[in-house]
């Protein structure tokens, strides 16, 4: 999979920010021993975990037990260019904070989205509320 000149990852120096980082690459999926599956079929596995690969390919890879890198589950998002804000945590795994896409050098929000209940969630599945499909949404940010 080629990669793409757009900005490395970087560490925000501001004095709360702690170990946040925004990068930008493509998500690969791993298998429970790491090692990468096909990009956009293989992660179907539920033991199935991410990373996010930076124009380096350098693997940057999420918490395993994080609920942030549940959007990662929808293969629409995994065949997109992300920008991902994420906090790094004691173990060297990333946090998801925010996940947009990148289209035309523009970020985008990436979400789903109940129009009936009006809920917005970070992840693929059921709205909390009615119980319908939430739907897929990517808004200019």
């Amino acid at each position: 999979m080629p990669f793409f000149s757009l900005a490395e990852a970087c560490q925000l120096d501001t004095p709360d920010s702690g170990n946040l980082l925004v990068i930008r690459g493509r998500v690969v999926c791993l298998d429970a021993s790491g090692r990468r599956l096909d990009g956009l079929f293989g992660c179907d596995d539920p033991a199935a975990r991410f990373a996010l690969a930076d124009k380096d390919a350098k693997l940057y890879y999420f918490a395993p037990t994080g609920s942030g890198a549940a959007i990662f589950k929808d293969a629409r998002v995994r065949e997109r260019e992300l920008q991902v804000t994420a906090q790094l945590d004691r173990k060297n795994f990333l946090e998801v904070i925010r996940v947009q896409s990148i289209r035309e050098g523009k970020l985008h929000d990436i979400y789903y989205f109940c129009e009936l209940c009006n809920i917005r969630a970070y992840a693929p599945g059921l709205c909390p509320c009615c119980r319908n499909e939430l739907e897929f949404r990517e808004t200019p940010a």
